[in-house]
């Protein structure tokens, strides 16, 4: 009878996994410039490395201590905003917080936002851990991608990646500053 080592059934289990897991994909529309088809590649890459990331654990082949510190970083980001993506849905339903012009969630007038301390103490958290995990995702995809010195450029790039994965209804920043409704 042939044994298969530990490390071999870990190895078998991942490549399962890898084949059986598949990141959800970005459609971003409308021409893109060389620098978007290069951010948007980076950040596209980031999240299927949190799914293999995130299913390997689940077989014990990658313990936490082998990421790099920079890279952790970035895995808890995406896993964050995965665990509070249903608070910003609703508060986007809500017309309580909007996508601005800069890739960023910003708190919109609101009756109960400026009436209700405790709420807007709960908005501000989730616009703040959003706004956190986004900017270190941010980061990430810049930095790989050394030279993209266009932080302006990038920060529309990513305003527009959250518009496309926004719902209707969602408020969204034009460039002016305005804010307008995303449509159907």
């Amino acid at each position: 009878m042939h044994r298969i080592p530990l490390w071999g059934c870990a190895l078998l289990a991942l490549v399962f996994l890898h084949c059986s897991v598949k990141a959800p994909e970005l459609n971003v529309t409308g021409e893109k410039t060389a620098l978007e088809n290069q951010v948007l590649g980076s950040y596209q890459q980031i999240e299927s490395d949190s799914w293999l990331i995130a299913s390997s654990r689940a077989v014990g082949s990658t313990p936490a201590g082998e990421l790099s510190g920079s890279k952790k970083e970035v895995m808890d980001a995406v896993q964050n905003r995965k665990f509070n993506k249903d608070e910003v849905d609703e508060l986007k339903a809500g017309k309580v917080v909007g996508e601005n012009n800069r890739g960023l969630l910003q708190p919109l007038a609101n009756s109960r936002y400026d009436g209700d301390p405790e709420f807007r103490l709960y908005v501000d958290q989730i616009v703040s851990e959003e706004n956190k995990d986004r900017l270190v995702i941010y980061e990430r995809a810049l930095s790989v991608n050394q030279n993209t010195a266009e932080n302006v450029q990038a920060n529309e790039i990513f305003a527009k990646l959250n518009y496309d994965n926004s719902p209707a209804g969602t408020m969204i920043q034009n460039p002016d500053g305005s804010w307008v409704e995303k449509g159907k």
